[in-house]
């Protein structure tokens, strides 16, 4: 046993709740962490040793004074206790029952009935002088009877009954504190994603009509002999892809279709339909990306030509598809690192994608085709940001990912295969 699970040994004996179920564990900070056992919460951290206070407006001192404050409302757990000694501080709070709103999949009018119920509790937190500050769906509980609670005061500050509604709704923060997150951001997120959703629906239509015409796009384009280096190279990936198991079972068809130089290079579905979705979740500038189970790295080339990122690493189980990335990324004139992974061997594949740092992973439709899956997601779960797309219904997903320790999970897009894209957060 090393010293930092020594610590936590000592710490919990100390609390008398060896046998807590571990929740949360933070993955910016080893020694914080939250456990829960029988009807209660336990927060604690290790004194002297956190490296995260920073980022928090509360410790645990005064996240229990202001839950203290909050007594009594309906929807705000009871904070019990606060407990501190030389090593380690720990605030007990009431469990409450239901699901973060993140892992669930809720229709606009279940939303809009969320949101008039934590309304009324942001109401009555704000006639108590309490901004929470940090309305997030990982915050928000539903239980099974439709009740809501809201979770985290870390970020929660005292403020005039009008300056805590503005900062609650509208987000806009009051004498320098900031507001991380609040209703308007809700809704805002959401209106954002049923836009992707609509054109992405369009897109699809658009994509049928493509595809019911696909016996005529199966052909490679045929460049003249003084081409240059580029489209040569595009051209021979394309032949790789085609003749790789790496397509679909039968055809001989690359994975996407791709527009390069005014040829075009034929495919199953096209790659700018996932391109436009991918391109603006996030800002990829100066950005380490980590692609698992890449085909053509196309996703990887795209991100270092077009976003900024500063490195990519692709990684696949198909060696000959390897061959065609990186064919794809002398044309585009950029170079990813390239390896062939097995995530099912026994091999420790997990420490060389670790030791590449990567600030955002994807994991798009890859974790059906693996059969330890469990495996495979934890692997997830060591990486702060983390870009899905699976096979299963969104709630299994979810789950997945939340017992790993993703706290926020939002649905970015529709795929072209209908599949939802979730942006997991820590």
């Amino acid at each position: 046993m090393n010293e930092t699970s020594q610590l936590w040994s000592r710490c919990l004996k100390a609390l008398q709740i060896e046998s807590a179920f571990l929740l949360y564990q933070s993955v910016h900070d080893p020694f914080r962490r939250t456990y829960a056992l029988q009807d209660k919460i336990y927060k604690i951290v290790v004194c002297q040793k956190e490296i995260s206070s920073h980022l928090r407006h509360q410790d645990m001192s005064g996240e229990f004074d202001i839950m203290k404050r909050c007594a009594g409302i309906r929807g705000i757990p009871l904070a019990t206790d606060f407990i501190r000694s030389q090593e380690y501080e720990a605030l007990v709070v009431r469990r409450l029952s239901g699901k973060p709103m993140s892992s669930l999949s809720i229709h606009w009018t279940q939303l809009l009935i969320v949101l008039a119920k934590l309304s009324i509790i942001l109401f009555k937190l704000s006639l108590r002088g309490v901004s929470h500050n940090d309305i997030t769906p990982s915050n928000i509980l539903v239980d099974s009877t439709g009740s809501i609670s809201l979770i985290d005061f870390d970020q929660a500050t005292r403020a005039g009954c009008i300056s805590s509604l503005v900062r609650q709704f509208l987000g806009i923060g009051v004498g320098g504190d900031k507001v991380h997150s609040s209703v308007f951001t809700i809704v805002r997120r959401r209106f954002k994603n049923f836009r992707r959703n609509v054109l992405a629906k369009i897109k699809t239509l658009t994509n049928q009509l493509w595809k019911s015409n696909s016996d005529k796009h199966t052909q490679l384009p045929v460049i003249p002999a003084e081409a240059n280096d580029r489209l040569k190279n595009m051209l021979n990936a394309w032949q790789i892809a085609q003749a790789s198991n790496a397509n679909s079972p039968s055809k001989k068809l690359a994975y996407y279709s791709l527009n390069f130089e005014g040829h075009f290079f034929p495919g199953e579905r096209r790659w700018n339909d996932r391109w436009d979705i991918l391109r603006s979740i996030t800002d990829y500038t100066g950005k380490r990306i980590l692609e698992l189970g890449c085909n053509m790295a196309l996703l990887s080339c795209y991100l270092l030509k077009e976003s900024k990122a500063a490195a990519a690493f692709a990684v696949d189980v198909d060696a000959d598809i390897l061959m065609a990335a990186e064919r794809v990324g002398l044309a585009f004139g950029v170079n990813p690192s390239l390896k062939q992974v097995n995530f099912d061997e026994a091999g420790e594949w997990e420490n060389e994608l670790i030791a590449f740092k990567p600030d955002i992973v994807f994991a798009l439709s890859v974790l059906n085709w693996v059969e330890n899956k469990e495996r495979f997601v934890s692997f997830l779960g060591r990486f702060p940001m983390v870009i899905f797309e699976g096979h299963d219904h969104i709630n299994v997903e979810c789950e997945r990912l939340c017992m790993v320790g993703f706290k926020q999970m939002d649905i970015v897009g529709i795929s072209e295969r209908k599949r939802e894209i979730i942006l997991c957060q820590k």
